[in-house]
């Protein structure tokens, strides 16, 4: 992997780089989606040990790797919160809103129709406490936290 992140924490055993239709190069998972004892998430009633829940996968990738749609949609902005970043986003679809937080340029507009493989912005760490990386969630349409789902299967990881 290039360039490591001197802030990245890890909070899964998987050493493993992954590449996914999300994003340029390979990548470790940081976060995995669920119940995690990373220090960032308030302890959640789901969780054992005072353990957090975590509403997407993270993963290590280089500030300022090109991230692309990994599916086609309309793009949405706002509403997401600091913690996501100034330039977190959805990329929504008939059925489910693609969320990525944390990146450090958008490569597209409010409103603009995206095709799968299309860029979409440059990987940041805006709003992250732990370095460069995607922050992937998957949700129903217009849904909060609470409506998130494991987006392992859309992220489409590859060994």
């Amino acid at each position: 992997m290039q360039s490591a992140d001197p802030r990245w924490r890890f909070f899964v055993e998987d050493e493993t780089a992954y590449s996914s239709p999300w994003y340029d190069g390979r990548g470790r998972l940081m976060i995995d989606f669920g119940c995690t004892p990373a220090p960032y998430y308030r302890p959640d009633g789901r969780c054992r040990g005072g353990q957090g829940f975590h509403h997407g996968i993270d993963v290590a990738l280089p500030c300022g790797v090109t991230l692309r749609a990994g599916v086609s949609g309309r793009i949405v902005l706002g509403g997401l919160g600091a913690a996501y970043g100034e330039n977190a986003f959805r990329i929504r679809t008939a059925d489910r809103d693609l969320l990525i937080a944390h990146a450090e340029e958008l490569l597209v507009s409010g409103g603009d129709r995206v095709e799968a493989g299309q860029p979409v912005a440059r990987n940041g760490a805006l709003g992250a406490p732990d370095g460069c990386h995607l922050h992937l969630e998957q949700r129903t349409v217009g849904g909060g936290l609470s409506r998130a789902t494991d987006p392992r299967e859309v992220l489409a990881l590859t060994p």
